[in-house]
């Protein structure tokens, strides 16, 4: 396991990059979801399209993907998606996997035969930055690669709230912070991978909301990995952050389910927005919609 730690973070050029007068930026694309799509590399020579999901903990390659840069098994790393369902990720090590201006040389990745099913070429996750700080502008619909300077810029000039991590043994790494649901505090993991805020069932009675009341629908469906999963659809008053209930979505459409963390934060919350990922500083911050930086 130490060697696989050592790997994660032997490939990190982030220091060069923050050294830079100026940030790099990449423009994105984004799914019928609205999920953020960037250009990467795989293997130095094989061009791919990944979905840049903060929720994902670990890079996620398609095992075709793998298989053709001639991945060398790695061991297998056991996680949980927010459902609560168990997935048993088969870990490799790829030649080179490079994001912009980021580049990993002997890259450890997960194998996830799903992304085969579902025609993805992979997944790209905060795991990459743990020392690089990130900005996703989704109004411009860049990520901007920050540089000391352009970080400092932002710190001044936008809200700033504190960030926890859940970093489980230097192999993946998820980012949480405080927020307000209705009037409820949470700590909600940041997940530009979901569309929409997911909130935990147990706040349903806190807030309010009856399973079978008026304006609440209920789903049951299967997951992406197979499992059942009930959710009830509604909407609510705000989703706001805590540190500055000024940055908020209200009303906020939400689903409740029986899900691991208090909430999950989703796309629609940054719509309008900047948000700047600096997991060095532990801290997120965000833009108002009319304050833009650039």
């Amino acid at each position: 396991m130490r060697t696989l730690a050592a790997l994660l973070f032997a490939f990190l050029i982030s220091a060069p990059l923050l050294a830079k007068s100026k940030p790099v930026s990449i423009p994105f694309t984004t799914n019928s979801d609205g999920m953020v799509i960037l250009p990467a590399t795989v293997g130095g020579t094989i061009s791919a399209q990944v979905i840049f999901d903060t929720g994902a903990g670990l890079d996620i390659l398609a095992p075709s993907l793998i298989e053709k840069v001639h991945g060398k098994p790695a061991g297998q790393f056991t996680g949980f998606r927010m459902t609560g369902e168990r997935l048993d990720i088969p870990l490799f090590i790829v030649p080179e996997f490079s994001v912009g201006p980021v580049v990993k040389k002997n890259a450890l990745v997960g194998s996830w035969y799903v992304l085969d099913k579902m025609h993805l070429d992979g997944i790209v996750s905060l795991n990459d930055f743990r020392e690089q700080p990130v900005t996703f502008d989704f109004v411009n619909k860049v990520v901007i690669f920050e540089t000391t300077d352009s970080l400092a810029q932002r710190r001044a000039e936008v809200t700033s709230a504190s960030m926890k991590l859940d970093d489980q043994r230097g192999i993946t790494l998820d980012v949480f912070a405080d927020f307000l649901i209705g009037d409820q505090s949470a700590q909600c993991e940041i997940d530009t991978g979901s569309p929409t805020a997911t909130v935990s069932t147990r706040y349903m009675e806190r807030l309010g909301i009856e399973k079978d009341g008026k304006g609440v629908r209920k789903i049951e469906r299967r997951t992406v990995a197979g499992a059942m999963q009930t959710r009830y659809d509604t909407s609510l008053p705000q989703i706001a952050l805590a540190a500055a209930p000024q940055i908020r979505l209200a009303p906020a459409p939400a689903s409740f389910s029986d899900i691991i963390y208090d909430c999950v934060v989703g796309l629609d919350f940054w719509s309008g927005r900047a948000l700047t990922v600096d997991i060095p500083g532990r801290a997120i911050l965000v833009s108002s919609p009319s304050k833009q930086i650039h």
